[in-house]
């Protein structure tokens, strides 16, 4: 399955393929996303999930208040669905 990531406040989109983490999708796009460990250890790539549903491997390192509010680690998650996210608080 494949699904679409869609960055606010840019509208910038690109693809995200079933077993493939977020940030690896963007990455592997050309799409400028911050990060640096690429494992959740150094919060670079936090960004919170406006629309859809992520998935884990792992637990991430969020507690269970930041992930009502949307937080996730997209060098951690792998879509369930389409997606909006935003690095915007």
């Amino acid at each position: 399955m494949i699904y679409t990531v869609r960055l606010l406040p840019s509208n910038i989109q690109f693809e995200v393929e079933e077993g493939q983490t977020v940030l690896d999708a963007a990455l592997n796009q050309q799409i400028s996303f911050p990060h640096r460990c690429q494992v959740g250890a150094c919060a670079a790539c936090l960004c919170r999930k406006v629309e859809g549903k992520v998935s884990y491997q792992l637990e991430p390192m969020l507690t269970e208040k930041e992930q009502a509010q949307g937080w996730i680690f997209p060098c951690q998650a792998f879509a369930e669905s389409h997606l909006v996210l935003t690095f915007e608080e």
